[in-house]
């Protein structure tokens, strides 16, 4: 055999023999499906409560996780969810490794029809909470980078209105940073809840 050319840097050879480092991750990642399922409890009682389409709360919670979401780990719990080729009303929690928690609403046909009075009027709201509006045409991109999210705050009613209009679903996403993780919960359980009495209030 050939002398191989596939080499480790030094970084890489520290890193290869060091299994704390794969260790740690994984009881991070776990710490934070478990704070999801902590979470997603706290969000069915509130979602049981709320005024909302019947086949909406009827679905359960789901936590995934995965390893390569633009080549880093992820855990997601999305809650409510209903997802059909037509129709979307959803809510993803999501853990990505390297950057935030983000909690995203997800609207599309009969859905985004059905709320997005309610979400134009309540804007002021969205926009103090620092919700984000998707302005990209792949409803499946997640991560808030200036060429898929822009800030509420950032423009007016009628180019928002014109947001919504734009596309065939309407997304609103907002971040917790890892540096506040302690309290990630109950911001998180927070935001949830003003998605949940915008959406309510239509």
């Amino acid at each position: 055999m050939k002398e191989t050319k596939i080499k480790l840097s030094e970084e890489e050879l520290l890193l290869v023999q060091n299994a704390a480092v794969i260790l740690t991750k994984n009881a991070i990642i776990q710490k934070a499906i478990s704070l999801f399922g902590m979470l997603a409890d706290d969000m069915k009682a509130m979602l049981e409560k709320a005024s909302l389409p019947e086949d909406v709360k009827m679905a359960t919670p789901k936590i995934s996780r995965g390893e390569n979401y633009k080549g880093l780990p992820y855990a997601i719990l999305d809650y409510p969810r209903l997802f059909t080729h037509e129709n979307i009303f959803a809510i993803r929690t999501m853990f990505w490794w390297g950057n935030y928690f983000s909690i995203t609403l997800h609207l599309k046909g009969n859905y985004k029809d059905m709320y997005q009075a309610a979400v134009n009027k309540n804007i002021s709201l969205l926009a103090e909470k620092q919700f984000n509006i998707c302005i990209s045409p792949d409803q499946w991109r997640h991560e808030l980078q200036d060429d898929n999210y822009i800030s509420l705050s950032r423009v007016t009613e009628k180019e928002i209105l014109a947001l919504i209009q734009k596309n065939q679903f309407l997304k609103l996403s907002a971040k917790v940073e890892f540096a506040h993780w302690d309290d990630s919960a109950i911001i998180l359980m927070g935001l949830f809840t003003q998605i949940i009495q915008v959406l309510a209030a239509h």
